[in-house]
């Protein structure tokens, strides 16, 4: 069995996370998969952030539900704390610009999460319809992911996309859930994993395990039964790794 890499938000340890330079630039480096989050804005644009409020990356504590898009792409976006002026004239991407890169990268695949402030604002039939409509041409290249069920359900009432659903705890509920809902692919933070000698829970699902930085977390991930890694450093993992000793992202 191979284990394959995912650029979990792009490439954070180098790019301002979720950013069109850092997909990019992983894409270009050979990666296969690529994770990136979803927001939705007061004005119904969807944009490229993790975190319900724009602070880290901007530096500006504005709640993207609550904020028009017309007021965000006047923002530099290049995570200033992090990489000072390196990234000043990044602007917040958008999906629908995600999804014009991914049409340049058929082989790619981009695992899209859509986070739970949006959903709870805007309805989680009103943001995944949003989501589909946006991705356009590129919907074949992407799986849906969420730690919302519901929003799942639906975008398996109005599509055929892969879905993946992001574990909120390790428990016997939750467990119930996956085995309703059937995911093609479950998600856990590495934290929430049980031990060792638990094995993990059989079914029609792939698991994907976040986040490994290092060669000997991915093999041991592997080892576990793990078919999917995201790590923060993907250009760095796909060089170091021989051929033949794990699939290329």
């Amino acid at each position: 069995m191979k284990t394959l890499l995912i650029g979990h938000r792009g490439e954070p340890e180098h790019y301002p996370e979720n950013s069109l330079a850092g997909f990019r630039a992983v894409l270009d480096a050979g990666a296969r998969y690529i994770e990136t989050d979803v927001q939705i804005t007061a004005d119904g644009v969807a944009i490229l952030s993790h975190d319900p409020t724009l602070l880290k990356i901007t530096e500006h504590e504005l709640a993207i539900t609550e904020t028009d898009y017309r007021v965000m792409r006047e923002l530099p976006a290049g995570y200033a704390s992090r990489f000072g002026e390196r990234f000043r004239d990044l602007r917040i991407a958008r999906l629908d610009e995600l999804a014009a890169l991914l049409q340049h990268y058929p082989q790619a695949r981009a695992f899209v999460e859509v986070k739970h402030a949006s959903i709870k604002a805007h309805g989680a039939a009103r943001v995944i319809d949003l989501v589909l409509e946006v991705l356009g041409d590129s919907r074949s290249q992407c799986i849906i992911i969420s730690f919302e069920p519901e929003a799942l359900a639906h975008v398996r009432d109005v599509s055929t996309l892969p879905i993946g659903w992001v574990l909120p705890e390790w428990s016997a509920t939750s467990h119930a859930i996956a085995a309703e809902l059937a995911p093609d692919y479950l998600f856990c933070n590495r934290k929430r994993l049980p031990p060792e000698t638990v094995p993990l829970w059989p079914g029609p699902w792939q698991w994907v395990v976040y986040t490994a930085n290092e060669p000997d977390e991915v093999r041991a991930f592997q080892a576990r039964g793990i078919d999917l890694v995201e790590t923060n450093v993907i250009t760095r993992l796909l060089a170091e790794y021989k051929a033949g000793d794990t699939d290329r992202g």
